[in-house]
């Protein structure tokens, strides 16, 4: 040990500028038991500024520590299409995110409102897999009516489901673009005002066409409901929370004969239409008095009416999406077909 050195087991530090850095310290630290030629020199680096400046961090050995080189690494950064630059750059002071007990946080919501959404959403699931079902009870009378064969009455249950079927892969991937809310309302209106052709159906076809599209309407309560009852519930209440709601859709189709057998036998076939078009009203009120329950969808709001109150673009949250609409609604809508062709269930 140097003689020179007044605190050998304390490291120097030397403050270096650079013309091209904006704060650069260099700490140079010489081992108790070692040679004076055995040094490591560890060197910090903060850039700011030029973004494609690339941070490299270097070690120095001597020879005398055994090893046969210099080591050195370079960290490369790349970036993507995909990458947000809000995440990047905004400063973490103004994030807009939840608080202690905030009232607008769905998981905090009152006991009571989260039973009546999952009411809700039950109901409304229940509603609209009641109708595939409720339709066959009616064949005979369009048997009889319009002239077809069974084949062709049983085309109804079969263009329903390819419309549930359809629909679920557009609306499940736009409630996270939009929120839940919205596709909700469009969707249950859509999927009242459509049953209004079928019970005023002059042939066959305008029944297959119009329980197509509204099957495909109906849709976004069986993919997204589930989604919801996720967004209120906490974790450890979550699987009785999903048992309760599922006694609705799990039941809807055993319902659906019993209530349309009863109402085509004293009624007819078209009362089979008017009696979901009433059971589906309701459930379009009862959904349209929810509040948004997502909560990326929340978040956005909250950070875009933050920056209109002040005047200031620097709020933001986390799920502020910087993409375009068109490849954001690509990956979206690609999601469930790469997930089924790339991570099947063994």
């Amino acid at each position: 040990m140097a003689t020179s050195d007044p605190l050998p087991n304390q490291p120097v530090l030397q403050p270096t500028t650079s013309p091209s850095l904006s704060t650069e310290t260099a700490c140079t630290r010489t081992p108790r038991h070692s040679s004076s030629s055995d040094t490591f020199s560890i060197r910090t680096v903060r850039i700011e500024g030029d973004a494609d400046r690339k941070p490299h961090l270097t070690r120095v050995q001597s020879y005398a520590s055994g090893a046969e080189g210099y080591a050195d690494t370079n960290l490369h950064r790349n970036q993507t299409g995909a990458t947000l630059t809000t995440i990047q750059t905004s400063d973490p002071s103004y994030e807009v995110d939840w608080e202690d007990n905030d009232p607008g946080n769905p998981k905090e919501w009152p006991f009571w409102y989260k039973v009546l959404i999952i009411f809700a959403m039950s109901y409304g699931t229940s509603t609209v897999v009641l109708y595939s079902t409720s339709y066959t009870s009616g064949i005979p009378g369009l048997q009889s009516e319009f002239g077809i064969s069974d084949t062709t009455g049983i085309l109804g249950l079969t263009t329903y489901l390819f419309g549930i079927a359809a629909g679920s892969v557009i609306l499940a991937p736009l409630s996270e673009m939009y929120g839940r809310r919205p596709i909700y309302i469009i969707a249950m209106a859509m999927f009242v005002l459509l049953i209004l052709p079928c019970a005023l159906a002059p042939n066959m076809e305008a029944i297959l066409i119009t329980r197509f599209f509204g099957a495909f309407a109906a849709s976004a309560m069986i993919s997204n409901a589930p989604g919801t009852v996720n967004d209120i519930i906490m974790e450890k209440y979550r699987a009785l929370a999903f048992s309760i709601w599922s006694i609705g859709p799990m039941n809807g189709p055993v319902f659906g004969p019993i209530i349309g057998g009863f109402t085509f036998q004293y009624k007819g076939w078209r009362w089979d239409q008017w009696i979901v078009m009433i059971l589906a009203g309701a459930a379009f009120f009862m959904i349209a008095s929810i509040k948004e329950t997502y909560a990326p969808a929340i978040l956005r709001k909250r950070a875009a009416q933050r920056r209109k109150e002040t005047g200031c673009d620097k709020w933001w949250s986390r799920y502020d999406d910087k993409q375009d609409f068109l490849p954001l609604l690509r990956v979206n809508l690609s999601r469930p077909f790469i997930m089924m062709f790339t991570e099947p269930i063994w």
